[in-house]
């Protein structure tokens, strides 16, 4: 019989008193020798009679569920949802959402029936609906996404008229709970064949109704060390990622902000002005780093001018010139192509994405786990560009040991204790990045698995260096010198990055605290983490 011994002990129970019926989910997987954790049932009873009788016998039923109530019980990992119908399975099979899922099993004598043909369906690896296609998505649009979980994760065709009819009535989706979509997106995104739900959704247009900064992405063309545009690459990164669903999330979205910040290699000539609009030089409106500095003085910009914006130039360099230029602008003839400080654009992206959806519900740690999402995001170019000249073989780097430690360090520690798993995310996905479809990835394969190797080794150090730190003699010196609050904590973080990236130092050293102390008081620390969490 189908389900746990709990599962079945409470069906047998009720099926002593009315007709029961195991359908849906549990009876298709049974015929592919799947087991299912989770069990589906009909009765003619009523839900008063369904909840009186299973308090009645101990269990704690729970009523779920407006449009279609259910009686639901949990016990551990099992759970067993229990609705009313008529009796006649032939009706009730027609307000069900797919033919395989509309197969009955009854529970007194195990015989299957089957009034759709849902079996002959699941045999040719079909998917179609129950009766007429349109009417069964607009009872209930989230079927539509389901339709694609299905058909990827059982590997079946999609009958044209229930494609056609999903396709149609796509725009449903908006009116179904952002709770349930997000829990339906979130299955689709940890299928194995992941690929292929992603190419479904795109064929029916639900990326450009509903997440529109992915679908601007097709078509748009990479720099040359890419062989595919930048959803083709999107895919292959989500492709290439471990089937967790933050790291799929992340692959998702990492590049999000490259239609926002594509551009051309540009130069610029004339002087820096601040406006109300921003720094401008001439009629373009500048976005880079310490441009206060240029104001009112004669120089030449060398930057990109964004493809979607070309007012605006994101700036690479600045230099004075001596006297104005002759020209104003030109774009560089066969110009680099670039994505500057795409990452943080992606970041920017995915708050305003998250606020459209519902994840706290699955990912891992709720609101924690958005936190997680945004900062893989805003960093999934670290990596490179923090071992570009190890990646490209142009150094030999002795001491790239050390690199990979404060690399590790940076990343990991979140202010009270050594993260290795947030380390160990970056990696993946950096890794998923780095073959999604550029040119000499598979070239330099071998020196990325080097570095990423020389990583997960600094983890293991740092972590196991952080948890044998001995405060005490620290936080004495410390107390001695008048340090509380806010200043002592700044103090003590100053000295463990320091004594974490070299076993020379110790806690325990006057001296080196007191040269320590000096620097704090000075202003001048000799390390100020580059990247804050």
């Amino acid at each position: 019989m189908i389900g746990t011994p709990f599962q079945q002990e409470v069906l047998r129970r009720l099926s002593d008193l009315s007709s029961v019926y195991i359908v849906g989910g549990a009876v298709r997987d049974a015929q592919l020798g799947i087991p299912s954790k989770d069990v589906d049932a009909v009765t003619t009873l009523s839900l008063e009679q369904i909840e009186n009788k299973l308090s009645d016998w101990g269990y704690t039923p729970h009523i779920i569920g407006a449009h279609q109530p259910t009686v639901s019980l949990f016990q551990e990992k099992d759970r067993v949802d229990i609705s009313v119908f008529s009796g006649d399975v032939e009706t009730d099979a027609l307000r069900r959402d797919f033919t395989l899922n509309a197969i009955y099993q009854d529970i007194q004598t195990g015989e299957l029936k089957d009034p759709l043909n849902g079996l002959k369906a699941l045999r040719e690896r079909r998917i179609e609906a129950c009766g007429r296609a349109e009417a069964r998505f607009q009872e209930d649009a989230i079927r539509i996404l389901r339709l694609i979980r299905l058909a990827v994760r059982y590997d079946c065709v999609i009958e044209p008229e229930t494609w056609q009819a999903a396709y149609n009535n796509i725009s449903l989706i908006q009116d179904v709970s952002v709770e349930r979509v997000t829990e339906e997106l979130g299955k689709i995104l940890i299928l194995e064949e992941i690929d292929k739900a992603l190419g479904f959704l795109d064929d029916l247009g639900y990326f450009k109704m509903y997440i529109p900064e992915l679908a601007r992405l097709k078509g748009l063309v990479q720099n040359r060390y890419h062989t595919k545009d930048a959803w083709e690459h999107t895919r292959h990164v989500v492709k290439n990622t471990p089937d967790r669903v933050l790291l799929r999330l992340a692959a998702l979205l990492h590049d999000m902000g490259k239609w926002e910040t594509a551009s051309r290699e540009c130069y610029a000539w004339g002087t820096i002005k601040s406006t109300p609009k921003g720094y401008m030089v001439n009629e373009f409106k500048l976005v880079g780093k310490s441009l206060e500095k240029w104001i009112d003085r004669e120089v030449e910009v060398h930057g990109g001018r964004l493809d979607n914006y070309q007012d605006t130039i994101v700036v690479k360099r600045i230099k004075l010139v001596r006297a104005a230029h002759k020209k104003q602008f030109e774009m560089v003839p066969e110009g680099k192509r670039h994505f500057l400080q795409h990452e943080k654009e992606s970041a920017r992206l995915v708050k305003e994405f998250l606020s459209r959806f519902r994840w706290t519900i699955v990912l891992p740690d709720g609101s924690k786990g958005e936190r997680e999402l945004h900062f893989l995001v805003g960093h999934h170019m670290l990596g490179t560009l923090t071992f570009m000249s190890d990646l490209k073989g142009e150094i030999q780097n002795t001491k790239i040991h050390l690199k990979a430690r404060r690399f590790a360090w940076d990343v990991g520690w979140n202010g009270q204790y050594f993260n290795s798993q947030r380390v160990e995310n970056l990696l993946d996905l950096w890794k998923a990045d780095f073959l999604g479809g550029k040119q000499d990835a598979e070239k330099n394969l071998s020196r990325l698995d080097g570095i990423q190797g020389e990583i997960r080794n600094a983890c293991i150090f740092v972590a196991e260096r952080a948890r044998r730190l001995e405060w005490g003699f620290f936080e004495e010196f410390a107390r001695e010198k008048g340090l509380e609050a806010e200043r002592f904590g700044h103090f003590k973080e100053q000295v463990r990055n320091k004594i974490m990236m070299d076993t020379k130092y110790v806690l325990n050293d006057p001296q080196f605290l007191e040269k320590e102390y000096k620097f704090f008081c000075s202003g001048q620390t000799p390390y100020t983490a580059r990247w804050h969490h």
